[in-house]
């Protein structure tokens, strides 16, 4: 009689904390306000007259930032950029539009995470500075050691070798539930 009881009671406790949700009590999240990158004297092509674009490939070590989430469920992440800066050798007015995108881990799709809208109607300028669009999840995001940033640049780019100092920063954050491997 006495564990009919114990069984009841434990049914009557648990039952409430199932249906309302008690997920959220299984779920772990992990994050870092800002990871950041710089790359000194970053190296562009000379553009030739009439092209209009060009691409470089930055990435970004995240270190250990996964290591307290479970290895068998789904991770759910949010990426954002932080500040993008580039200060180029030369006059890079020319540039109309920018763009920092971020690699899929295991694609060769690539998310947008910031740009930038040249008005063409500043001077001579030798600095760039992107705006982030938002907060993107790409799956499995935060499980990668490094993140493969592409930057693209489109306009009247300068038609002889430059560079540029680069810097990169990124918030991220994860959450995993381990309510599914629990239950």
């Amino acid at each position: 009689m006495r564990t009919k009881n114990f069984r009841t009671l434990l049914l009557c406790c648990a039952l409430p904390l199932f249906t309302t949700g008690c997920e959220s009590l299984f779920t772990i999240e992990v994050e870092a306000e800002e990871i950041c990158k710089t790359e000194d004297d970053l190296s562009f092509p000379a553009a030739f007259p009439g092209s209009a674009s060009v691409e470089q490939a930055i990435e970004v070590p995240l270190g250990d930032f996964a290591s307290a989430l479970p290895e068998d469920t789904d991770v759910e992440t949010q990426l954002r950029l932080k500040v993008f800066n580039a200060t180029a050798t030369t006059d890079i007015s020319g540039i109309q539009r920018a763009s920092l995108s971020v690699r899929k881990p295991g694609s060769v799709e690539y998310v947008l995470l910031g740009e930038f809208r040249g008005s063409g109607t500043g001077g001579a300028t030798n600095t760039l500075q992107l705006t982030g669009s938002g907060a993107v999840d790409v799956l499995d995001l935060a499980k990668q050691e490094e993140l493969e940033f592409l930057f693209k640049a489109e306009g009247s780019l300068p038609t002889q070798p430059w560079s540029a100092d680069v810097r990169v920063c990124v918030g991220a954050k994860a959450s995993a539930n381990y309510f599914g491997l629990l239950f």
